[in-house]
């Protein structure tokens, strides 16, 4: 876990916006660390960014659903102090526990947020992983959006909505990044 004591001293915030550059700062710091790439997914693919806007909307995303321990263990709280992405990872293993992708590798996590006056506390990740042994699919991403929620004292993130979209391999689509299933 990371702690930033002396953070507090560097900007002098309220509780909450203290918390919440914490939470920030440690999903960066984690996001860097975790921009891993497997040498299959290295020497074959390279992953490109998602943009903002894109990341965005949900409907970009085949919606997936979720059933049993999965759900339960989906929905508890992530702290703020374990960061954005760590926490997106998290929801990510609980979402592909049931098709043993367990342990899967992935190259690219990013962390977009969305401040508004409709949904002050709305968040994104979106973790992509290439190089699928797969002959129609050479990349997936999951978009996993959260809410934060709690005390000043005792914010998490909650899990909102999970979607996934796939990058074609071949025939018309090859290349593009599709919600639904690849030819």
């Amino acid at each position: 876990m990371l702690n930033l004591p002396s953070f507090n001293r560097l900007l002098p915030i309220s509780n909450i916006s203290a918390h919440l550059s914490k939470g920030l700062i440690a999903s960066a710091l984690l996001s860097l660390s975790l921009v891993s790439v497997s040498s299959h997914a290295a020497i074959s693919n390279s992953v490109s960014p998602i943009s903002r806007a894109e990341a965005a909307n949900p409907a970009n995303f085949k919606h997936l659903n979720i059933n049993g321990a999965a759900v339960t263990y989906s929905s508890a709280p992530c702290s703020i102090k374990k960061g954005l992405i760590a926490c997106g990872l998290e929801k990510l293993k609980l979402i592909n526990s049931s098709i043993n992708e367990i342990d899967a590798d992935y190259d690219l996590a990013q962390a977009f947020y969305y401040p508004s006056k409709a949904q002050p506390k709305t968040a994104v990740v979106v973790i992509t992983r290439s190089g699928l042994m797969d002959d129609s699919v050479s990349a997936e991403r999951y978009r996993i959006s959260f809410e934060l929620k709690g005390k000043p004292s005792d914010l998490s993130w909650h899990w909102v909505q999970y979607g996934v979209q796939y990058q074609c391999l071949r025939g018309n689509k090859a290349g593009k990044w599709t919600k639904n299933l690849c030819p």
